[in-house]
């Protein structure tokens, strides 16, 4: 089993063992996810991927601490970004965009140039950790390929090297997935931002 730590105090012991390359469980503003590095590469998908026990190769999205650490990731944003960005982050939107060059293949979405999906968490617990590590995080739900996400700390650590304890987490539907690669964006996965906007 992983060392847990509760999440405040665990944060500088968390940012060791990502900038080491490892995983860490932690909460969010819905169920608990498992993350690495982006700094990590491939080393830290193949471990990440591992962990769920997926065969699955679509992309995961990234968390970052704010806006600017977001659209660092992306080779330009364009007004409906930062727009969408300044209304629902942090909060349950993850926005596709135009990755940017030099990141992980295996992290982008199909396509010239290849797509990135990024979000800033509503939970700021898990901000603090991104401020600390002063770096965006791949994460995806902290539970076996299939299997329900985890609200409260999971028992199954998932070969993690910590987990934080953030208690229990609020639950409710994921975020929404906007894909902004088309025009007019397409919602790849609804959520609590509605989209298009309720006029």
């Amino acid at each position: 089993m992983s060392p847990v730590l509760p999440l405040e105090e665990g944060i500088d012991a968390a940012v060791a063992v990502l900038r080491a390359g490892g995983l860490v469980i932690h909460p969010t503003e819905t169920v608990y996810g498992i993350g690495c590095a982006l700094s990590a590469g491939e080393a830290g998908l193949r471990r990440l991927r591992a962990a769920k026990g997926s065969a699955d190769d679509r992309p995961y999205l990234l968390v970052a601490a704010n806006e600017a650490q977001a659209f660092a990731l992306w080779r330009r944003v364009s007004s409906t970004a930062a727009a969408l960005a300044q209304a629902h982050w942090p909060g349950a939107l993850s926005l596709i965009g135009p990755a940017a060059a030099g990141l992980p293949p295996g992290l982008c979405g199909p396509g010239d140039p290849p797509s990135l999906g990024v979000r800033v968490p509503g939970h700021p617990g898990l901000r603090r950790l991104l401020e600390a590590l002063g770096e965006p995080m791949v994460s995806t739900s902290a539970n076996p390929a299939g299997q329900p996400a985890p609200r409260s700390r999971p028992s199954d650590d998932l070969g993690a090297d910590l987990l934080l304890d953030g208690g229990e987490c609020p639950g409710g539907r994921p975020s929404t997935i906007l894909s902004l690669m088309t025009d007019p964006p397409q919602v790849l996965r609804a959520g609590p931002v509605p989209w298009p906007p309720p006029r």
